[in-house]
């Protein structure tokens, strides 16, 4: 009797060992997803969402909304790791095989010693995905994590260490759209630039892609895109043809606008 009592005593001290390491067993892995966590503003004390997920390796990503309103993202390394970020060079993140989006733009675009686009400490980094979370908008980056499969981020270690972390998007579609409060896209249908069929919709969405230059290192892609969109938009008998054409908007050829393509 003895015997078995210490073998399970010592049972349950290899599972609470695993749950604090962040490991997480084979059969729990075909489990993990996104979910929403329902938190309480520390200042209103109004609840508010997070779409969050923490992998079989320990990774964590939260997805949360700021009182700007702006969106922001949280990267965090596993637990069990004792290895930090380094604040030499920001993570590189992805989603499939969409191009990369490299945190270190965000210093070029800080003014003043104190960041205020990103916030790096220990093993954990936030930083800014959307300015604004228009109602019923979805960013293009979280479109491509609602319809994709992977998310990766290339992170650096304060030893010097090069990683690569892979977060599964399973459930994403639905965690995200209720963080954002829309409804889940259709992955058979929607595309990563969305919808624009009427002539207010397309100017509204081509607009919005102008805005998202502003974080691009060059400001005369965003300047140049302004331009091309009060050229196309201000034309007299422009309609939602001739609109598209005009913008070079196709979403369907899976391409973004050229912001800089010239009309007859």
């Amino acid at each position: 009797m003895a015997l078995t009592r210490a073998f399970a005593f010592l049972a349950t001290i290899v599972c609470l060992t695993l749950i604090v390491s962040g490991y997480v067993t084979p059969a729990s892995a075909a489990r993990i997803q996104w979910f929403v966590e329902v938190l309480e503003d520390p200042i209103t004390k109004k609840p508010k969402l997070e779409a969050r997920v923490l992998t079989r390796r320990g990774f964590r990503v939260h997805l949360m909304r700021q009182r700007d309103n702006s969106i922001w993202a949280a990267f965090r390394l596993p637990r069990s790791v004792r290895k930090q970020l380094t604040k030499k060079r920001l993570p590189i993140y992805w989603v499939d095989d969409f191009d990369p989006i490299d945190l270190e733009r965000l210093k070029e675009l800080e003014v003043g010693f104190k960041p205020t686009l990103y916030k790096l400490e220990g093993k954990q980094v936030d930083f800014i995905v959307w300015g604004a979370a228009v109602p019923g908008f979805i960013p293009p980056v979280i479109r491509q994590m609602m319809l994709g499969e992977t998310l990766y981020v290339k992170y650096w270690t304060q030893l010097g260490d090069e990683e690569l972390a892979e977060i599964s998007l399973r459930r994403a579609n639905e965690a995200i759209a209720q963080f954002l409060k829309v409804q889940p896209l259709n992955k058979l249908k929607d595309t990563v630039q969305g919808e624009a069929t009427s002539f207010e919709n397309i100017a509204k969405r081509y607009s919005e892609i102008c805005e998202d230059l502003r974080f691009g290192i060059d400001d005369r892609d965003f300047t140049e895109c302004r331009d091309q969109y009060v050229q196309c938009s201000e034309a007299p008998e422009m309609n939602t043809g001739s609109l598209k054409v005009c913008l070079n908007y196709f979403p369907n050829s899976g391409k973004a606008p050229d912001p800089t393509a010239k009309t007859n």
